[in-house]
């Protein structure tokens, strides 16, 4: 019994938090048509915004020279493994910006795996090709892109 009135409890403070309101109307033929409105302001404001960073739009960007495995294959080709004393092995994430010209920007080292590896990560997206920008509402917009690096050293004995 506890569990219905928790689970109902559960499912009407949800209900109250709703951001989307669908209003149901007729057409002059009977049939029924459904309309979306968003209730929080903020959100619409936002997508008019030209500053605002996308993270997910209806065409993602896309690197020219071959899409996401001609990037990789870029990075791969350009990057210099750093000279350390031990094995590094991991998974280097980088984020940065791809704005409305396809330049990239605001490019930081999420998660580095140290001797220099973010640094040199860095270095070569600077080096990179303009993207195709990403598309929302027909118009390129700014979008959010995070890009893994495995790196896997061992250095010999």
């Amino acid at each position: 019994m506890k569990k219905i009135i928790l689970l109902c409890l559960l499912f009407i403070s949800l209900w109250g938090y709703s951001q989307e309101e669908i209003i149901e109307q007729k057409n002059n033929d009977g049939e029924i048509i459904l309309n979306q409105t968003h209730s929080d302001s903020q959100f619409d404001e936002e997508k008019n915004d030209e500053n605002h960073i996308y993270n997910a739009v209806e065409i993602m960007p896309e690197y020219p020279n071959g899409g996401i495995n001609g990037f990789r294959q870029f990075i791969a080709t350009n990057y210099n493994l750093p000279k350390a004393n031990r094995d590094i092995k991991g998974t280097l994430i980088i984020n940065f910006v791809i704005e409305p010209d396809g330049s990239m920007s605001n490019i930081k080292v999420v998660r580095d795996l140290g001797f220099g590896t973010g640094f040199e990560a860095v270095r070569i997206l600077k080096l990179a090709d303009k993207w195709i920008p990403g598309i929302q509402n027909g118009k390129p917009v700014r979008v959010n892109y995070s890009f893994p690096i495995n790196i896997d050293i061992k250095v010999k004995e």
